[in-house]
C-alpha cells in the first residue's frame, strides 16, 4: 500500500491513499501550482527564484502543518495531495510541534508504525 502518512506529535493525524486517483479538477490546480512555483517561492523570509524539489517540499511541508494547526482543511489538502504526488517515494511527514515552534522531517525510508505498547509485568 503506498500512504503517505502526517504524524503531528507522535500521532497519525492524516494519511494520503496514492492508490486513489485524483480527481482531474484537482490534478489541474497541482499543475497549476508548480507552474506558480517555477516564477519562485517565499521559504523563511528567503525569496527563491527557481526553487528545487527539496525547497518546494519543505514550503508545501510547512503549508501542510499550518493548514493542520489552523484547521484549514483546504490548505492541508492540496499540500498533501502536491506531496503525495510529487514525491512518491515520500512515506512521512513527522513533525513535532510544541512551544519552540514546528519542526518537521521528510521521511522516504520507511511507512508510519503506530507504537507498540510493551507491558514489563513482573520485572521488579
Amino acid at each position: 500500500m503506498s500512504v503517505l502518512a502526517v504524524v503531528v506529535n507522535d500521532q497519525l493525524t492524516l494519511q494520503f491513499d496514492r492508490s486513489k486517483a485524483l480527481p482531474e479538477n484537482q490534478q489541474q490546480y497541482l499543475d497549476k501550482l508548480d507552474i506558480k512555483f517555477a516564477q519562485g517561492i517565499e521559504l523563511q523570509g528567503e525569496k527563491i527564484n527557481n526553487p528545487d524539489i527539496q525547497q518546494k517540499a519543505k514550503y508545501m511541508s510547512l503549508s501542510l502543518m499550518e493548514g493542520i494547526m489552523y484547521q484549514e482543511d483546504d490548505k492541508a489538502a492540496v499540500s498533501m495531495a502536491w506531496l503525495a504526488t510529487r514525491l512518491p517515494d515520500l512515506k512521512q511527514v513527522k513533525a513535532i510541534v510544541d512551544e519552540n515552534g514546528t519542526q518537521f522531517d521528510l521521511i522516504f525510508d520507511r511507512e508510519y508504525q503506530p507504537h507498540q505498547v510493551v507491558d514489563f509485568k513482573g520485572l521488579n
